[in-house]
């Protein structure tokens, strides 16, 4: 039997045929959203972008040199970030200080195949999207792999460039003594604020730290600038009791202010007391006005334990027709001899 074809669905055929062979490069495009915004404390720009499924965003700042291309016909822009894993082209209204509009993302399958002969596997494109915007080449993925203690794998790399952790902060890191940690470590000094240069400030300071204990003291709010306040104020301390002042807000001013009052020279555990008690500056001034002066700082915890305030004060100074002592206050406030 012989069969005519149909030359109409001999053409539908082909044309099915060089869809399936154009998905794979289709389906690599990733497009969204973009502001581009200048930097207010510098010439460079912030660059926001959003992913067309809107379930996230990646934003970096770059220098202006970094995009090509640029044109602008009236108020419509075009540009382009042309980088190793994949290129950007841009299209929207503005300027190159500030425009919004759509992008497209093109992932160079080169550049894939070269990181699964790095041993990376599922290269897939939103991870190529992230290499691409942090600018990482194959020769850097190589050099961060050699800065880390663990075998990196591509879920790993990702995650390391979307905290901030990529290889400009590994190698910081490992240039300032953290060598050849496990890329957790590192990822996780980032996302607590740890920086090279904060890790220097405090070995400048007499602090030389394990990443550990610089992490907590980040966490708990003990910065270069807070130490150096501190000793100002006349406490040359350990690490430890930096981290429990800041806990108990113990700052430089309370103590300048105390010692002011008349409270210097004390331990650091006794302006923590004071602060722990409520003993406020204005607290032990209002006191001082009222005619307790030269009293200790254990004296004035007690009396606040005690709730007496300035008025009390002055009150029991009119019944004794003088300044009554710190004991002769507390009990009269304790039998309840004098009205609040």
């Amino acid at each position: 039997m012989t069969y005519k074809t149909n030359p109409t669905l001999h053409v539908l055929l082909l044309l099915s045929l060089a869809l399936v062979l154009l998905m794979p490069r289709l389906a690599a495009q990733m497009d969204g959203a973009f502001t581009l915004r200048q930097n207010d404390r510098d010439d460079r720009v912030n660059l926001n972008l959003q992913l067309a499924d809107g379930r996230s965003n990646q934003g970096r700042t770059f220098d202006r040199a970094e995009f090509s291309d640029a044109s602008r016909i009236g108020d419509r822009i075009t540009f382009a970030l042309r980088r190793a894993a994949g290129n950007f082209t841009f299209e929207g209204r503005g300027t190159m200080d500030r425009a919004s509009g759509s992008y497209d993302f093109a992932p160079n399958p080169d550049f894939r195949r070269e990181m699964e002969r790095l041993g990376f596997r599922d290269v897939e494109d939103k991870a190529l999207f992230v290499l691409a915007l942090d600018g990482l080449t194959v020769a850097n993925v190589k050099q961060l792999q050699g800065l880390v203690s663990d075998k990196l794998d591509t879920p790993q790399l990702v995650r390391l460039i979307n905290h901030g952790a990529g290889l400009q902060y590994v190698q910081a890191m490992t240039d300032g003594g953290f060598k050849e940690l496990p890329s957790d470590e590192y990822r996780r000094a980032r996302d607590h604020g740890v920086s090279a240069e904060f890790a220097r400030d405090m070995a400048e300071l007499g602090l030389k730290l394990p990443l550990d204990e610089l992490v907590r003291m980040r966490d708990h709010g003990v910065s270069a600038d807070y130490v150096r306040a501190m000793r100002t104020a006349g406490h040359k301390v350990g690490h430890e009791e930096l981290v429990r002042a800041r806990d108990h807000g113990v700052s430089a001013d309370f103590v300048q202010k105390m010692t002011a009052l008349g409270h210097g020279g004390l331990a650091l555990s006794e302006y923590v007391r004071m602060r722990d008690h409520g003993v406020s500056p204005d607290y032990a001034e209002a006191l001082r006005d009222a005619g307790l002066s030269n009293v200790s700082s254990g004296d004035l915890v007690r009396l606040r334990d005690h709730g007496i305030t300035a008025s009390y004060v002055r009150r029991t100074k009119e019944l004794f027709k003088e300044t009554p002592s710190v004991e002769q206050i507390i009990r009269l406030r304790t039998r309840g001899d004098v009205g609040r």
